[in-house]
């Protein structure tokens, strides 16, 4: 059970758009931390917002970034920001091992509640600034052709690649690159463009931790050790679930069958819907 079950998907699929209106859809959900009340938001403003103009809205809200930036892009942007990454986040779907537990244990009836996604496209693309410094992170949950899932992390600070597969449902990190600014540099916004159908294969290819590994990536409680036939393999299936952490702006989130090829083949009005176009710079 999906959200997308039996539907025909165009090569194409836009899940999330700071344009639209709501800019974030039902589909979505927010999560933020309430200890943190102040620091811990998830809003949409214009991306030319910043410091002491964002704060006018909100004065208890210290926002970042402080200070103008060159390249800030026109128009209304969601706007994710936490002291905690792992505490704030957007999310579309569910997991598919979280909602076969709800149903199982008579939480949920199958089809009703969040459901897994169910996007059969290979490729994701996001459309997001980082906030100043501040690390962010995304994570995406792939499904294999035998109904296995795993989720796919990627965030800035993580430095190497690794794999966790006694998490439920296991889990890759992978380090998030991102350009450093110059002043050469047009914009802080960043075009991010992931094939997810080879990232299946990392479960069983990359480096497990050690034992005795107290990274938060590793289960709080000892868990029973997980087989390689239990692992994710072969051929991605469809996505169950996007993450969206702080620290960062987002404008866009899509699905597409080949990348960049897809949205080169959409021809001039995808192009123009795609672009980031910059503000107006100040007086």
């Amino acid at each position: 059970m999906s959200v997308l079950a039996g539907a025909v998907q165009p090569p194409l699929m836009t899940l999330l758009s700071s344009s639209s209106h709501p800019s974030i859809s039902p589909l979505w959900t927010t999560h933020t931390d309430p200890s943190l009340p102040s620091d811990s938001f998830i809003t949409t403003l214009p991306d030319t917002s910043y410091g002491s103009e964002a704060e006018a809205s909100s004065s208890s809200r210290a926002y970042v970034p402080k200070h103008p930036s060159r390249g800030e892009i026109v128009g209304s942007v969601i706007h994710v920001q936490s002291p905690t990454v792992g505490t704030t986040y957007l999310q579309c779907g569910e997991s598919l091992t979280e909602y076969r537990r709800r149903v199982d244990k008579g939480k949920a009836r199958a089809g009703e509640g969040p459901m897994p996604l169910g996007i059969e496209l290979g490729w994701v693309g996001l459309q997001v600034r980082r906030l100043g410094r501040r690390e962010f992170a995304f994570e995406i949950g792939l499904v294999d052709t035998k109904g296995r899932e795993g989720i796919v992390r990627c965030s800035s600070f993580k430095k190497s690649p690794t794999v966790h597969p006694h998490r439920s449902p296991p889990l890759i990190h992978l380090p998030l690159t991102l350009p450093a600014a110059t002043p050469s540099t047009l914009t802080p916004w960043l075009h991010i463009s992931l094939n997810l159908v080879p990232l299946i294969a990392l479960f069983h290819s990359l480096p497990r931790p050690q034992l005795g590994d107290t990274s938060p990536d590793s289960p709080e409680r000892p868990q029973k050790r997980r087989r390689l036939v239990e692992l994710p393999s072969g051929q991605l299936k469809s996505v169950s679930y996007v993450r969206l952490y702080a620290n960062c702006r987002v404008r866009r989130i899509w699905f597409s069958e080949e990348g960049e090829r897809t949205l080169g083949a959409m021809g001039r009005g995808v192009e123009d819907e795609w672009g980031l176009y910059a503000a107006e710079g100040p007086a």
